[in-house]
């Protein structure tokens, strides 16, 4: 443990190593955060929040991390091709594989749940088109700001710090602190116990599929495509009425005699993901990119 904290600090020939460099980067990405919610709340027109989804905080949120990231890059005098980070075919591709990815594993869980007699859909009649829009563009923005902070540059240099397999670890768990400090005071897990507990345990574990993603894959294309289409699709299949987030297409009906019981949902997410991980694996059989020569361990 103690060498791998001395690897994560500042040599002794006084260069900056890859801890403090993350801890940098974390911290200009908290200030953009905050400097998007200043900027909207005194800019932003009234009605681009009417659907109730902050889209225009997380896409100002998300050009600034880009800047952000691309600071980062410079000052290190690296390019966005040696981050992973440059679109090509073959990243626009393994886009698109992933959100198809995701929208496959949503639809799968929902299919062995109805199938299982958990719970059916109706349709949201309210749902509205500019409700669509607007919650598209969000979760757009969203998935981008979380992929870029925890599967990005965080991740390349951690990773050259304390090796691969334990750097998508420790994002991990920073990405679950992170949901458990921004939903924990939601009505649902307020109470705490096992509800908000999960609040950090889902997302960790997700976290280790998209990490797993983009050691394997060298960029953030794969992952970004899986939790994108992963969420989108989730919204309409798994959005409550009592959730933050509006109902998407369909409003899940759960069973009466499952009513309370949150087990089926977790077991069905935590299979899901293992079956995640297994495609991910078919798919990079034989990974070609350099980050992978920073994952001797990772399989």
């Amino acid at each position: 443990m103690l060498t791998a904290v001395k690897r994560i600090g500042v040599g002794p020939d006084g260069v900056v190593r890859s801890g403090w460099k993350v801890a940098g980067f974390f911290g200009l990405c908290v200030a953009s955060v905050m400097g998007a919610a200043v900027l909207v709340g005194m800019f932003g027109p009234a009605w681009a929040l009417r659907d109730g989804q902050p889209w225009p905080v997380v896409a100002v949120s998300a050009l600034l991390i880009v800047g952000v990231t691309g600071l980062c890059l410079r000052f290190e005098g690296r390019s966005w091709a040696d981050a992973g980070l440059l679109p090509d075919r073959v990243r626009l591709g393994q886009l698109a594989a992933g959100m198809a990815g995701g929208l496959v594993l949503v639809g799968g869980l929902a299919w062995m749940l109805m199938l299982g007699g958990v719970l059916h859909w109706e349709p949201n009649r309210p749902f509205t088109t500019s409700l669509m829009v607007s919650g598209t563009l969000y979760f757009v923005c969203a998935v981008l700001v979380e992929e870029l902070v925890f599967r990005g540059y965080a991740l390349r240099r951690l990773a050259e710090g304390i090796g691969a397999t334990a750097a998508v670890v420790v994002l991990a768990v920073i990405f679950g602190g992170y949901h458990l400090l921004s939903v924990g005071s939601s009505v649902t897990v307020k109470d705490g116990g096992a509800e908000l507990a999960w609040t950090a345990v889902g997302p960790l574990v997700g976290a280790i599929v998209f990490g797993f993603a983009a050691v394997r894959t060298g960029g953030i294309a794969l992952p970004l495509g899986l939790h994108l289409g992963w969420n989108w699709t989730q919204w309409h299949f798994f959005t409550f009425p009592a959730d933050d987030n509006p109902v998407g297409l369909w409003t899940p009906l759960v069973s009466a005699h499952l009513a309370g019981d949150p087990a089926p949902f977790r077991v069905g997410y935590l299979v899901t993901m293992g079956l995640a991980v297994a495609a991910i694996a078919v798919m990079t059989r034989r990974p070609q990119h350099p980050f992978t020569a920073l994952a001797p361990r990772l399989p």
